[in-house]
């Protein structure tokens, strides 16, 4: 079952200036060489841009879901290569479970206190 995560190309932090690259384009950059070099991973999650996950007070933010199991939004990602090694340890660990709920003890460290909502599957 792929699992996807939505990343905000939008977000950006309230005092970088407008002019400036945004850090959710620049942390969806850094998602998309991460997968390309995990093909393992790459097989499992289809990356998605998106404008905008509203969670604007909380940047970078992204969306980890999947069919079937619960869908988390986490937000204060930052844009460089610890946060996609903690993504990529996130979406290993989720990929891994029916139901996406991954027990806290397998949570990386850069997960814990980013979580900004969880939301049931969808019924069919």
């Amino acid at each position: 079952m792929t699992v996807e995560l939505v990343v905000c190309e939008t977000c950006r932090r309230p005092d970088d200036p407008p002019e400036a690259v945004r850090p959710g384009a620049e942390l969806l950059a850094l998602m998309e060489r991460a997968l390309a070099g995990a093909p393992d991973l790459a097989a499992q999650v289809r990356l998605r841009p998106l404008r905008c996950l509203m969670s604007c007070r909380r940047p970078c933010a992204v969306a980890v879901r999947s069919a079937s199991r619960m869908s988390y939004v986490l937000g204060d990602m930052a844009a460089d290569e610890e946060a996609v090694e903690t993504l990529t340890a996130y979406l290993r660990a989720y990929a891994a479970t029916p139901d996406g709920l991954v027990p806290f003890k397998q949570w990386p460290q850069g997960v814990k206190g980013r979580f900004v909502a969880r939301l049931p599957p969808l019924e069919d």
